[in-house]
């Protein structure tokens, strides 16, 4: 084989190698392109259900905390009526041993100096 019949038979084969390089250049871009299109709305989609996840796990922890609020303020308002209650006994409780102490004073002085 001479130098020659080897350069010409390299040309046979340039077209073939040539077509070659630009379907796989192109046709790898194409179907680049169209692969990558559906997995960024994946990738997308699962940010997506990500951030969903994630706000389901926020509220459910902020409707617990919410619902221990609302038993706290139920047994703080409780607590404000018995005291409110335990407040007026008190005064109603003063408001007799005044009483009892007037009367005190008054059979005091009837024992001491008559009536």
């Amino acid at each position: 084989m001479t130098a020659a019949s080897a350069a010409g038979q390299a040309s046979n084969w340039l077209p073939e190698i040539t077509g070659l390089i630009i379907a796989a250049v192109t046709g790898g871009g194409l179907a680049t392109l169209i692969k990558v299109r559906p997995e960024r709305s994946l990738i997308s989609v699962n940010a997506a259900q990500g951030a969903v996840i994630v706000q389901s796990g926020v509220i459910d922890s902020l409707r617990a905390d919410l619902n221990s609020a609302r038993a706290e303020i139920r047994e703080l308002r409780s607590h404000m009526t018995e005291m409110a209650a335990l407040r007026d006994q008190v005064r109603g409780l003063e408001s007799e041993n005044g009483n009892l102490r007037a009367r005190v004073a008054h059979l005091g002085s009837q024992i001491r100096g008559g009536p």
